[in-house]
């Protein structure tokens, strides 16, 4: 589908607010419906920048931020309709590819930058060159990583148990 500009997209937020409904809006428009009721949600919830923002695929969130966003929801049991809107993040798939990365390869999945790798010809003597230095540092952000995923686990291990008492 393509990307519907910004001039259409406040023509049928402004629409739907006149009256016309969202199913007559995406037969008009050729826009999913659940496309539309996202939008007005966020409207309703006072989220117009994410509506209205023209950079939204540029934005970086570090990595304190998404373990963030995965504790709430884990602790929460928020939707992520709901976590999209009260961290004001544009795409839920967003954070279904967060905690898909988390569960997959843990705190290294969330640190991962954007896009693909870029190849190295030989990685062997790229970490053969690094400086003593260099070398500790890395260590120590991994060591920090690692310290991070454990509390993390030790948190949700400890939720569970809970809410298992709960029952």
């Amino acid at each position: 589908m393509p990307r519907i500009n910004y001039e259409v997209k406040n023509k049928i937020i402004e629409e739907y607010f006149n009256g016309i409904g969202s199913t007559t809006l995406s037969q008009k428009y050729h826009v999913s419906k659940s496309v539309i009721l996202v939008w007005i949600n966020r409207i309703k919830n006072k989220n117009f920048s994410m509506i209205s923002c023209k950079n939204r695929h540029q934005i970086e969130y570090s990595l304190e931020f998404k373990i963030k966003v995965l504790k709430y929801k884990n602790s929460n049991n928020s939707t992520l309709s709901e976590l999209c809107n009260k961290f004001k993040i544009h795409s839920e798939s967003t954070i279904y590819f967060w905690q898909h990365q988390f569960d997959e390869l843990g705190i290294i999945g969330l640190s991962r930058k954007r896009g693909n790798p870029k190849m190295t010809k030989n990685k062997i003597t790229k970490q053969t060159k690094l400086s003593k230095d260099e070398r500790l540092k890395q260590l120590e952000e991994e060591n920090l990583m690692l310290r991070i995923q454990n509390e993390y686990l030790k948190k949700l291990k400890a939720l569970d148990q809970k809410q298992t008492k709960k029952k």
